[in-house]
């Protein structure tokens, strides 16, 4: 067995999120032993059956994902991505295709006819996002993951996905999402380490959705989306308070009975 396949294994392990501790465990062999296997690439076919079954994932789609691990991010050409932030509509229809979505797949979750699937796929063409087939076939022009600029014209149209996207999650705990919203203080050094451990997450989430995309028929997925954001509260500016409506001062140091440190009248 060659080295491609124990890469193909080793990116199914990640992705999984299981060790060669726990995959000896499972085949009743010891870690050194595992790890001797993958440095040496090299074992026979019954053992690699046996390592798929340990890993919960069948030979053939560990074939199926050979050399095709996630790469680095690609970029949409300022231009084009100026002309989609005038159509949100063609954006979405995009994005829907580079998550592997198919055109029939997209018609049915957005309840569009064929022709307008098509014109949308022949606009896309004409931006050099994609190739058109046969039918409805369309065949990605961009490589992905395709890393977006936030701060460019299309940031509008972002804000507003992932503000329609919370305001569903919270509409929808414990049903379909799970909303999670709290301020905490902590040391920098704290939030620096939950910082890089959400960051590690979220890689294998994407690790793991590329293995499903490239292992699993397209009815056996469904799409689900990971929004994160996490930095120093600027209560100021999320949750503004301003003065009491019956406080006719201005600023604190302008009213002269607070500043003297006599104690304000009841509200």
């Amino acid at each position: 067995m060659n080295g491609p396949i124990f890469e193909a294994l080793k990116r199914t392990l990640k992705a999984k999120g299981v060790t060669y501790r726990e995959l000896g465990e499972r085949m009743g062999v010891s870690e050194p032993t595992v790890k001797r296997i993958f440095h040496e690439k090299n074992c026979k076919l019954d053992r690699l059956v046996e390592i798929c079954a340990a890993a919960g994932v069948e030979l053939e789609n560990v074939l199926g994902s050979m050399n095709r691990g996630p790469g680095p991010v690609n970029h949409i050409a300022p231009e084009i991505e100026r002309r989609l932030a005038g159509r949100p509509a063609l954006l979405f229809v995009f994005v829907m295709l580079s998550e592997k979505f198919t055109p029939e797949g997209i018609m049915r979750s957005q309840g569009l006819s064929e022709a307008s699937m098509f014109l949308y796929l022949r606009d896309l063409e004409q931006l050099g996002l994609i190739a058109l087939g046969r039918g409805l076939s369309a065949k990605l022009l961009v490589e992905t993951p395709i890393q977006w600029n936030f701060e460019g014209p299309l940031r509008p149209l972002f804000e507003m996905t992932n503000k329609n996207f919370i305001g569903w999650a919270i509409t929808h705990i414990e049903k379909e999402a799970t909303f999670v919203s709290f301020s905490r203080r902590m040391r920098p050094e704290t939030a620096e380490m939950v910082r890089r451990e959400a960051e590690e997450l979220a890689d294998r989430a994407r690790l793991l959705a590329h293995h499903d995309q490239h292992t699993t028929p397209e009815d056996g997925l469904i799409g689900y989306k990971w929004t994160f954001a996490f930095g120093a509260t600027p209560f100021e500016a999320i949750m503004p308070i301003g003065p009491h409506p019956r406080d006719a001062g201005a600023r604190m140091e302008d009213q002269p009975s607070l500043a003297k440190g006599r104690r304000p009248l009841p509200a």
